[in-house]
């Protein structure tokens, strides 16, 4: 699936990878406070846009409401997502202080 949204994910992507970090979080750790998959998270932080599924054969899309439930466990505005990865950033965009 090629899109002009294609390189926004991937650095969507990265953000929620950065923050994830800055909080010493696993894939594994994320995924079981939003409740899903460490897949899935694994999937919302690679780069991979769409992934079409063996079972179904449709394309699975990222989806946009799923970063309101990342932002909330990381204790992040979602703002931050779309924001340079800086720990200026980090520091005015945390919903935790």
């Amino acid at each position: 699936m090629q899109n002009n949204y294609e390189t926004r994910y991937i650095e969507l992507g990265k953000r929620i990878t950065f923050y994830r970090e800055k909080r010493g979080l696993s894939q594994a750790e994320l995924a079981q406070r939003v409740k899903c998959s460490p897949i899935y998270i694994q999937k919302v932080e690679g780069e991979s846009v769409a992934v079409k599924t063996s079972i179904s054969g449709i394309w699975e899309v990222k989806k946009l409401d799923f970063l309101f439930a990342i932002a909330n466990v990381l204790q992040m505005d979602v703002a931050a997502f779309f924001k340079p990865m800086t720990e200026e950033n980090f520091q005015k965009w945390r919903r935790d202080h």
